[in-house]
């Protein structure tokens, strides 16, 4: 199968470059808590998850950890913290906007709002986007099947016409579960060559 009329696209790991490593820094540097610590309440305990899913507020996790180890953390200190995470790829911008000035895009994401909020004013392609699908939106997180059914709404196309992009593989393969055609990515290249092949570029 090689009809592909619309492409959605993952954030983190094909648009965005991730590392959080400046986060544990910034983190430990303003509270003197050490990085370990936040991210194992991040990944380890959950929050995250609920920050994806929309449950937690920038304000309501800056206060949650607050509140947890009694430190000063304000709304606009977490903004700016957890944004160190994230940064565009110039090349994978350029390639997105190009394929969407031609062809239905959207944005499908497992995210937050403050890396949404951050990247929606760095990546050129979204304004060139049809729609832009987060989770904390949404309240379900990849590979859940209502976050691909919200992400073939918003782009108004039959899923076997759909070509989803991501770097995880249980990602693509739940996309692939909901009729969709998947492609992990892994290289600028492989992604040109896959486009090539179902006659996007």
């Amino acid at each position: 199968m090689s009809d592909v009329r619309a492409v959605l696209w993952d954030m983190g790991g094909v648009l965005c470059r991730v590392d959080e490593s400046a986060v544990w820094d910034a983190w430990q540097q303003h509270t003197g808590i050490s990085g370990d610590e936040l991210r194992r309440e991040l990944y380890d305990r959950g929050l995250k998850l609920e920050f994806d899913s929309g449950l937690k507020s920038p304000g309501g996790v800056a206060l949650f950890l607050a509140t947890r180890w009694e430190v000063d953390v304000s709304s606009a200190d977490w903004r700016r913290i957890w944004g160190l995470a994230v940064a565009p790829e110039p090349e994978m911008d350029e390639l997105a906007a190009a394929i969407a000035a031609r062809t239905p895009c959207a944005l499908a994401s497992t995210t937050d709002k403050v890396h949404h909020e951050k990247l929606a004013g760095e990546l050129k392609c979204l304004a060139a986007f049809k729609a832009q699908v987060v989770s904390y939106k949404v309240g379900h997180v990849k590979p859940h099947p209502n976050f691909y059914r919200a992400c073939l709404d918003a782009l108004g196309t039959e899923a076997r016409h759909t070509l989803f992009i991501d770097d995880r593989l249980e990602n693509v393969l739940g996309a692939v579960d909901a009729g969709m055609q998947g492609f992990r990515y892994t290289t600028m290249h492989e992604l040109r060559k896959e486009f090539a092949r179902v006659s996007l570029i």
